[in-house]
């Protein structure tokens, strides 16, 4: 097995996903994590005082000997990680309250490509209005809307591609599809 500087793997992937969930719509690249994306954002997103739910075929105990983390049902984890696009685990996911918005959930999924829906994203972070593909369809997307509705409450979601690529859609993203 190679060696991989967890430290430098970390950073540049956190980077990444900080700079994609404040300018929604853009696209970074990650460094995998022994051959796997998801355990790349797993392993940055992760540590012991949180919990999380995985819909997929991954081996996540690497994941959890290295973070100390919790597994935990989908209603009640931090950060739900799915190999599908699924509605599902968005309208399951908790959603913080007035008091504790920051108690919500995080939402990463992966996929093969972003290129399903057409879309034009507004809100903080795009100067004006912002034309991208998504990776999700129309049911997604007005699922997650209403979810995010009643701001500051909502969930972010990342999707990741087989080619490492991220994009994400803030709690604040406004999503017309077009």
């Amino acid at each position: 097995m190679k060696s991989v500087d967890l430290e430098e793997l970390n950073r540049m992937n956190f980077r990444a996903f900080m700079n994609v969930l404040s300018m929604p719509g853009n696209i970074e690249k990650i460094k995998p994590l022994y051959n796997s994306n998801l355990l790349a954002a797993a392993n940055i997103l992760l540590y012991s005082e949180t919990s999380f739910f995985y819909d997929g075929k991954e081996d996540m105990s690497i994941i959890e000997a290295i973070t100390n983390t919790n597994k935990e049902s989908v209603k009640k984890a931090d950060y739900i990680f799915g190999d599908e696009i699924d509605e599902c685990l968005v309208s399951e996911a908790k959603n913080g309250d007035f008091i504790n918005p920051d108690f919500s959930a995080t939402i990463v999924f992966t996929c093969k490509e972003f290129s399903a829906t057409k879309a034009v994203l507004s809100g903080p972070g795009i100067n004006g209005k912002k034309e991208v593909i998504l990776p999700c369809n129309k049911s997604f997307i007005d699922i997650l809307m209403a979810k995010n509705s009643q701001y500051p409450l909502g969930v972010e979601v990342f999707f990741i591609n087989r080619a490492s690529e991220v994009l994400a859609l803030s709690r604040t993203t406004k999503i017309e599809v077009v």
